[in-house]
């Protein structure tokens, strides 16, 4: 990994599984990490029922993928699994295991 970036997908938990599969199938993809989030604001995409709890269950992936690959990755995603993925990606200063 030359310049390594962290690629962060947030996506609704109807689509976790189809994109755990569009992950682990992606050659630039060695591993990453997912868990559950919860999204605060953007009350027009939101039910009534997450308006009134003021939160929308997310998905969050973390992905570590050198930064030359992540057009790669979020190039299609509209594409295959709909507009409803945010994604962002953020410096990495360091790495390593202990």
């Amino acid at each position: 990994m030359t310049t390594p970036t962290m690629l962060v997908l947030n996506t609704p938990p109807a689509l976790e599984e189809d994109v755990v599969d569009y992950l682990l199938t992606h050659p630039a993809i060695e591993g990453f990490t997912s868990f559950t989030a919860y999204g605060h604001g953007a009350h027009g995409a939101m039910t009534v029922t997450e308006q009134v709890t003021g939160r929308r269950k997310r998905v969050q992936f973390e992905i570590l993928i050198n930064e030359d690959d992540v057009p790669s990755v979020t190039q299609n995603l509209n594409k295959h699994f709909g507009d409803d993925i945010s994604y962002w990606q953020l410096p990495v200063y360091g790495l390593g295991h202990s």
